[in-house]
């Protein structure tokens, strides 16, 4: 059994049998997409001269220039230039900001634990009061300006990570973070929300909110958040599913998730393929195969009830969405445009697949019905369903034709837009 297929059975174990089935469904009913759901990293957008041309909502400021390390790197010492920069850049362009509170400074660390630190290494404070200053500083700061604060970036739990990872940072610490963090936001910005530290990983990650939440973290959060790094998009319903299972069982249900962050490696004229550099245990993708793993990854995220979806990223070559840091949109990144576009308003009933091949989504924007339809490996002929009425189709790169007199369509790993009508499908 490989990786990817032990993944899939352990998720198949986890999540609720609604979702651990062929069919993917919003478990709080069908609504509509909120132009919310469409959000992106942004690296360098604080001065970027190339700001995304794609539209999206929210914009996670997360780089070594706005951790808490660079924002405070000697204790009082405040240099909080870079972080006015990019949440100037997001108010001239209005779009939201959902802010990392981020790594502590080394002077800040743990003395037990400072000889592990790196910039990229989530490590606990060795003063909850040296972080509860740091947070009402910023959240002074920037009252009313940024609206989400996120606690941590991918952190290891000691409970969860012993014998994989070198960090001692027990749940219980982070918590406490999390408390602190709630008290000073509700006394400083009460209209600010606190998002949980987002873990990745997979089903570890999953394990590391279950550990959090059973530590009584829930208490503290308004919304969870999580990397949704899978190696299919066609993984991320069951992964949702998995950690709505663990919400469930502790208490805290209520809780929406977001996909703070994930992406798919994708080569390109700024990563071509076969140079040096790319993981060894990744799978990376032609510029068309990225283009069509996106657009599933936008719509099976949707399906699945994630109320956001931060895309990683715009502009970081071998992930990105464009090419030369946002000077150029890569197929990537059209397909990213063209989906929100199909996905923005409308409701997705379900989407479902009998052979975890073809997949079939059904959906609709008011009284208008359409289907989004792909397979996963190759290609092959959809009928549409006798009662479907389909007239017309659009392809991800934007092509328009008409279903034929016997009720046929081609389809591959692209996802393809099939109408039941002629009027105008899609929102800005």
């Amino acid at each position: 059994m490989s990786v990817s297929q032990a993944f899939v059975m352990a998720l198949v174990m986890l999540a609720p049998a609604a979702q651990a089935a062929n069919v993917v469904a919003d478990p709080t009913g069908a609504r509509p997409i909120e132009d919310s759901y469409f959000s992106l990293h942004v690296r360098w957008g604080a001065k970027t001269l190339y700001w995304p041309q794609a539209r999206f909502h929210s914009w996670r400021v997360i780089s070594g220039e706005t951790h808490w390390f660079s924002l405070e790197p000697a204790k009082g010492k405040w240099q909080f230039l870079a972080l006015d920069t990019a949440v100037a850049r997001a108010e001239d362009k209005q779009v939201e900001v959902l802010f990392t509170l981020g790594n502590p400074p080394k002077w800040a660390t743990d003395p037990a634990r400072v000889a592990a630190w790196n910039p990229g290494i989530a490590l606990p404070p060795r003063d909850m009061a040296e972080w509860e200053t740091y947070v009402r500083r910023v959240a002074e700061r920037y009252k009313g300006r940024i609206r989400y604060y996120e606690l941590m970036n991918e952190p290891h739990f000691t409970e969860v990570d012993r014998g994989y990872s070198r960090v001692d940072f027990p749940v219980a610490t982070m918590v406490e973070m999390a408390r602190i963090a709630s008290r000073v936001l509700k006394e400083t910005d009460p209209d600010a929300r606190l998002v949980s530290m987002s873990p990745s990983g997979r089903l570890n990650g999953v394990r590391r909110i279950e550990a959090f939440m059973k530590a009584g973290g829930g208490q503290y959060v308004d919304i969870v958040g999580f990397h949704f790094y899978t190696d299919r998009p066609e993984e991320i319903p069951q992964l949702a599913g998995a950690l709505r299972k663990v919400l469930a069982e502790t208490g805290y249900a209520y809780l929406d998730i977001w996909n703070t962050e994930s992406g798919f490696y994708i080569f390109g004229p700024d990563k071509p393929h076969g140079t040096g550099g790319w993981p060894k245990t990744e799978t990376v993708h032609s510029p068309e195969q990225g283009a069509a793993m996106v657009s599933r990854a936008l719509i099976l995220g949707a399906a699945a009830g994630l109320r956001r979806f931060y895309w990683y990223s715009w502009d970081i070559p071998s992930m990105a969405l464009t090419e030369g840091k946002g000077r150029v949109i890569a197929p990537a990144g059209h397909a990213y445009i063209r989906t929100r576009h199909w996905l923005k308003g409308a409701s997705i009933k379900e989407c479902r697949t009998a052979d975890d091949r073809l997949w079939v989504c059904s959906l609709n924007r008011g009284t208008q019905q359409a289907w989004l339809v792909w397979n996963t490996t190759g290609s092959r002929e959809w009928a549409v369903p006798a009662n479907a009425l389909a007239r017309r189709y659009e392809t991800l790169s934007g092509e328009e034709g008409r279903v034929g007199q016997h009720g046929r369509v081609h389809v591959n790993e692209a996802p393809l837009l099939v109408l039941s009508d002629d009027e105008k499908w899609g929102a800005l």
